[in-house]
């Protein structure tokens, strides 16, 4: 959460401050279901921004195939992955629930047409009178995903606090003095 408010206090800056949070944010893996679900959907959508807000970095035409494919590969398989982790975590209990929300998957789908205006509509039709336009389309659309995913960071957060499983006999929890 601090990793994820300090980025949005400067995103201005540069969007490469999002990968620390991604990497931590990666190795947390809870274990019970509702825990692995929360953090699949964390995980799929900040990627999702983080890469997505990274992409202007390359903007030569040569990389263009190769910037574009890697992060949809990425997904493709951290989604299948994230899918079972999270189906196995639900299967003691004989849950199944879908990994992302509607919303988060209309958000998700929303890059499809981003990416279309920033590839083939605005250089055929404004590139000569808003060169920026590219850029505020891709960092406003990835500031609204990582906004969310700030709110759910903060959820999982608070979700895995509660858990009885990480407070210690004597009612403190692991990592407090005495």
């Amino acid at each position: 959460v601090c990793g994820l408010v300090a980025f949005l206090a400067g995103w201005h800056v540069h969007e490469k401050a999002l990968l620390p949070p991604l990497l931590l944010l990666a190795a947390a893996a809870p274990d019970d279901a509702a825990g692995a679900a929360l953090h699949a959907r964390l995980l799929l959508l900040l990627s999702a921004s983080a890469h997505y807000a990274q992409l202007p970095l390359l903007h030569q035409p040569a990389e263009y195939p190769l910037s574009r494919a890697l992060p949809l590969l990425y997904h493709l398989v951290a989604s299948d992955a994230l899918r079972r982790r999270v189906a196995a975590a639900g299967a003691e209990r004989g849950e199944e629930a879908p990994l992302l929300r509607l919303h988060e998957w209309a958000y998700l789908a929303g890059f499809v047409p981003l990416e279309l205006f920033v590839s083939v509509v605005h250089p055929h039709l404004l590139s000569p009178r808003l060169p920026f336009l590219p850029l505020l389309a891709t960092s406003v659309y990835c500031a609204v995903g990582v906004h969310y995913c700030t709110g759910l960071a903060y959820a999982f957060w608070a979700q895995q606090r509660q858990r009885p499983d990480i407070v210690e006999e004597g009612g403190r929890r692991r990592g407090q003095g005495a």
